[in-house]
C-alpha cells in the first residue's frame, strides 16, 4: 500500500483531467485512473467551443492543444431533416480536434503536473475508512490487485455508472436509451463548420478535426434502430438514411480504419446528479444533450469546478457535508438551465412539423438562429 493520497480520480478523460491537473498544481497528491488504455478513439463530438478553449486557458494548456493543429471552426449549422438549415456564427473560434490527439496533450500536461496516471486499472471497490479520515480503493491491474488510501475520491468515469461501486437508486435520466457512434472519414468538403443533422430518433454530427479529417459522431435512440442491422455502419447508414442531405454528404467520404466505435447504453440527463456517495464530474454529473455542441465544454468546466470546491475541503476550509452541498448547489446553477433547454429543443427537433415552422421563422428573423446558439452556451466564468 502507497503512502495516502490526497485524490483519487477515477476516469481520466476531460473531466477527470481537467480536476486532476488542477489539483495537482494546487499542490495536492493526485492519482488518476482509467479502466482503458490512452490514448484511444472514442465516441465524442470532437467540438471545442470558443467556451472549451477559455477552460483550456484557465488550466494553461491552451497553447498546448493549439500546437496540435486542431481545426478552427467558427459557424455552427444545423440541418433538420427535411432539408430546411439554420445557420449561425458562432461566438468566437472553436475548435475540432479528435479525442485521441486531444487527450493524448491533456495526459501529457497532467504528468508534467505532477499527476500519477495509472491506466488499464480497473477500481473494484470504494470503502470510507472506519476512522473517517478518507477512502480505501481496490484495483486490479493485469490481474494484480492493489490497494491505494486517499483523502477524497472523485467520479468522472462517463455516461456509464458504476452500480457495482454505488448505489443509484433514482437515475435522473430520460428514459431513452441511445447508442453513440463516431468514425472518422475523409474526402468530405468544406472545414468552417460544425455540422449536426436531425434524423428520426437522433443526431449525426460532422467536425473537421486535425489533419484534414472529419469526425462524424450519432447519438440515436436504439428503440428507432430496430431491423438496421448489428453493424454499426449499418447502423450509421440506416440513420443518415433518415436525412437526405446528410445521406448525400455522407457518401463522398471514405471512413478510416480502426475509427469505427460505439458505445451502449448512454443517457440523457433530466439533471445534474453531482453527488452521490462521492462527487460526480463530467458526464457522470450530467450528460449534456448533442444538440447543444458543449459537451467537451462542460466536461472540462464541471472538472475545474469540482477541483474548486476539492481544493477548499483538502484545505480543512470546508467539511464534507459543506462541500456535498456547495458543490450541488453549483452545479445545479451551472448546468440545470441548459438541460431543461435541451430537453425543449429536444422535443422539438423531433418533429418534422416543428422544425419547418423553426426554419421559417428563422428566415423570417435572422436573429433566431443566432438566439439558438447563445442559447445552448456555457457563460464564460472561468478563472
Amino acid at each position: 500500500m502507497i503512502p495516502m493520497q490526497d485524490a483519487v480520480i477515477i476516469g481520466a478523460g476531460l473531466a477527470g483531467c481537467s480536476l486532476a491537473i488542477r489539483l495537482s498544481a494546487q499542490g495536492w497528491k493526485t492519482v488518476l485512473i482509467d479502466r482503458q488504455y490512452f490514448p484511444r478513439h472514442k465516441p465524442c463530438g470532437e467540438f471545442l467551443s470558443p467556451e472549451a478553449r477559455e477552460t483550456l486557458a484557465s488550466l494553461g494548456v491552451a497553447e498546448a492543444v493549439e500546437r496540435m493543429e486542431p481545426n478552427p471552426i467558427d459557424r455552427a449549422r444545423l440541418v433538420l431533416r427535411h432539408g430546411q438549415v439554420l445557420e449561425a456564427a458562432l461566438p468566437g473560434t472553436g475548435w475540432g480536434i479528435s479525442r485521441y490527439t486531444l487527450d493524448a496533450g491533456l495526459h501529457r500536461a497532467a504528468r508534467e503536473a505532477g499527476v500519477e496516471i495509472r491506466d488499464a486499472t480497473t477500481v473494484t471497490s470504494i470503502h470510507a475508512r472506519e476512522d473517517g479520515g478518507g477512502y480505501i480503493v481496490g484495483t486490479r491491474t493485469g490481474g494484480l490487485s492493489d490497494t491505494l488510501e486517499a483523502r477524497t475520491v472523485i467520479a468522472a468515469w462517463g455516461c456509464h455508472r458504476r452500480p457495482d461501486l454505488i448505489d443509484y437508486e433514482e437515475m435522473g435520466q430520460d428514459g431513452h436509451a441511445y447508442i453513440g457512434i463516431k468514425t472518422h472519414m475523409t474526402g468530405l468538403a468544406g472545414t468552417e463548420a460544425v455540422e449536426l443533422y436531425l434524423v428520426p430518433g437522433g443526431y449525426i454530427g460532422i467536425a473537421p478535426v486535425e489533419a484534414g479529417t472529419y469526425n462524424v459522431a450519432a447519438l440515436l435512440r436504439r428503440d428507432r434502430l430496430k431491423g438496421a442491422g448489428v453493424k454499426m455502419k449499418e447502423l450509421l447508414d440506416f440513420a443518415a438514411s433518415g436525412n437526405p442531405l446528410l445521406a448525400r454528404r455522407l457518401s463522398e467520404g471514405t471512413p478510416t480504419d480502426g475509427t469505427m466505435i460505439s458505445t451502449a447504453p448512454v443517457y440523457l440527463s433530466r439533471r445534474p446528479q453531482p453527488w452521490r456517495m462521492i462527487p460526480h464530474a463530467g458526464d457522470a454529473c450530467a450528460m449534456i444533450p448533442p444538440l447543444f455542441g458543449d459537451g467537451m465544454s462542460a466536461a472540462l468546466r464541471s472538472g475545474i469546478l469540482c477541483a474548486s470546491f476539492a481544493d477548499r475541503y483538502l484545505r480543512g476550509e470546508l467539511s464534507m457535508q459543506d462541500w456535498e452541498r456547495l458543490y450541488t448547489e453549483a452545479v445545479h446553477r451551472e448546468f440545470s438551465g441548459i438541460l431543461r433547454k435541451g430537453r425543449y429543443l429536444q422535443a422539438i427537433s423531433g418533429r418534422p412539423s416543428a422544425g419547418r415552422i423553426l426554419s421559417g421563422f428563422a428566415r423570417l428573423f435572422p436573429p433566431v438562429a443566432d438566439s439558438l446558439v447563445k442559447a445552448t452556451r456555457l457563460k464564460n466564468t472561468m478563472s
